[in-house]
Formats: C-alpha cells, structure tokens, sequence
C-alpha cells in the first residue's frame, strides 16, 4: 500500500512509538469513524493521552490490517473477527511460555479447527459464486456470438 508522503505524527512513551488516529486512517485506509468503531467493539484498545487523543502503536495498526483482511478477503463478520483475534492471541501467549494444561489446549486445537472449518466453508460458497458468473460470463459470450453469426 502506498502511504501518503506525509510524515507521521508520533510520540515516545517509554520507548514505544505511538500514532495519532489521522495516521492510522492513511496507513489503513480506514475512515476515522471506521477505526473508532473498531474500538467499540473492543478489538482493538489504542492508549489514550491525559487529553483523551487516542495514540496507535504498530502493533495496533497489524491488528487493524489483520481485521481489514479477514473481512475483505474471507467475508468474516465483526463477530467471527473477535473470535478470531481472541483465539489467536491466547495461543500465541501459550505458545510464549504462558502455563497451559493439556485440556486447554485441546479446547484451543478444536477451536482452530472450527476457525479452518468456516474459512473452508467460506472458501466453498466464493467458489460457487465465482462458478456462477463464469457461466453467466460464458452464456454472454455464446449470446454475443449467436448475435454476429445473424448479422
């Protein structure tokens, strides 16, 4: 994606680069408003200033690409996202040292597997509706043909 030549507000704070919302909106390409409502449905948790201004790390800005793509190219709902996101920050805490018991991540195993069964699931009905506009696409073209051999 290219981003605007604009240079990017940022701050440090303990030694972390933070982003205002304006930025994330270029580096996105979100609306502001998109980005807020992201965060009021928690999934995303941008630090705030004393003054209420919203500061983005780098870390929240992967997160927001991760969700753009998981609703674009897969069709996932805000739901399904959440759930996702969810998921794949608890396994990767355990996969990081983080204590698990063996039923634990039993449960996290099946619950990928149902994440790998609806993007198969996805994967099937894009499928068919690509099938679907091929034939359309084909039927056209044979209409297109029949209309030339009449001329």
């Amino acid at each position: 994606m290219l981003i605007s030549s604009r240079i990017f507000f940022w701050r440090f704070y303990y030694g972390k680069k933070y982003y205002k919302i304006e930025d994330v909106s270029i580096k996105t390409g979100l609306t502001k408003r998109a980005i807020r409502y992201y965060e009021d449905l928690n999934l995303i948790s941008p630090k705030r200033t004393e003054s209420g201004y919203r500061l983005y790390t780098d870390e929240d800005i992967e997160k927001i690409q991760k969700i753009i793509s998981l609703k674009d190219s897969l069709g996932f709902s805000l739901s399904e996202i959440k759930a996702a996101l969810e998921l794949d920050k608890n396994v990767k805490n355990i996969l990081s040292g983080e204590t698990a018991d063996t039923e634990t991540i039993d449960n996290y195993a099946k619950l990928i597997e149902k994440q790998i069964d609806l993007i198969e699931e996805k994967s099937r009905k894009l499928l068919m509706a690509k099938q679907k506009f091929e034939e359309l696409l084909l039927n056209l073209s044979k209409l297109k043909q029949k209309s030339k051999e009449a001329d």
